[in-house]
């Protein structure tokens, strides 16, 4: 992982509506991420459109700032991460394994997560914007324990029964598993087969359904197909049923500010029609 050019760097913070930091510090990192969360969707358009999702940094970038799209782990917490090396940032890929959704004894998953390690002089911290529906809106500290942020997290340091660190967040009233990962620092070639497999394998999420999130204020946006959710910092979900492409397509358009041109809507449409039917 490089560092972005400069005209890149400034592209991408007016891009988030954000002046370059003075200070390459922990608030000005949790502002960071907080205005990537406001701006930038997690989102799978591309892979629904057959395209091939390249995760470099020249490809990411003109998707996000020159398309007004988003993306997934590799590619967003890529760019994420490349930016912060720009602003002198100590930063450090890692590789999680996704736990989110899976009941206790599911079978270990694969690591195809990426997050990002920054270390500051008296602490080292996880930071991510590219996870969707669960994702911390600040950075959380590798010592453990619960993070700030609108929407509460917690992340757990090895202990005696695990020997990872591990992220949980509070939903109905208890703690439930997000990822686990190691420290093990990651080569960027390393991030291409997992992203090959995120994009193509029939088995991926990615392959099977709409996602996209997005943060608003104190609340979490996120679809699934036709299903809108706004869960505000209570816990409460305010939930819509869609039931048509086009009005899916006009709320990625509106609420996940995704550029998605009149020349892609109609392959757009007819995968999205195709989803809806089962």
């Amino acid at each position: 992982m490089h560092a972005l050019s400069p005209e890149q760097t400034r592209a991408y913070l007016a891009h988030i509506d954000q002046p370059a930091p003075t200070l390459s510090d922990r608030t000005a990192l949790d502002r960071l991420i907080k205005a990537h969360l406001d701006r930038v969707a997690f989102e799978n358009v591309d892979v629904l459109l057959d395209r091939a999702i390249h995760i470099d940094t020249d490809a990411v970038f003109a998707k996000v700032v020159g398309r007004n799209r988003g993306g997934y782990c590799f590619e967003i917490n890529g760019l994420f991460g490349r930016l912060l090396l720009a602003l002198g940032f100590r930063v450090t890929p890692l590789a999680a394994r996704v736990r989110w959704g899976l009941a206790a004894d599911a079978p270990l998953t694969i690591t195809s997560h990426l997050l990002l390690r920054v270390d500051f002089a008296d602490e080292a911290v996880i930071a991510d914007v590219g996870f969707g529906s669960a994702n911390p809106t600040r950075a959380l500290p590798l010592r453990g324990g619960d993070g700030p942020g609108e929407w509460p997290f917690r992340l757990l340091a090895p202990d005696a029964t695990h020997d990872d660190h591990r992220l949980e967040t509070f939903l109905n009233d208890a703690w439930v598993p997000v990822y686990h990962f190691d420290l093990q620092p990651q080569h960027w070639v390393d991030y291409v087969p997992r992203n090959w497999y995120t994009s193509t394998h029939p088995d991926s999420i990615f392959r099977q359904m709409l996602v996209a999130a997005r943060t608003e204020g104190a609340e979490r946006l996120t679809l699934r197909n036709g299903t809108f959710n706004r869960r505000g910092a209570d816990g409460q979900v305010t939930q819509r049923l869609l039931t048509d492409a086009d009005e899916i397509i006009a709320v990625l358009r509106e609420h996940f500010l995704l550029g998605i041109t009149e020349d892609e809507a109609p392959r757009l449409r007819e995968r999205l029609e195709g989803l809806l039917r089962g």
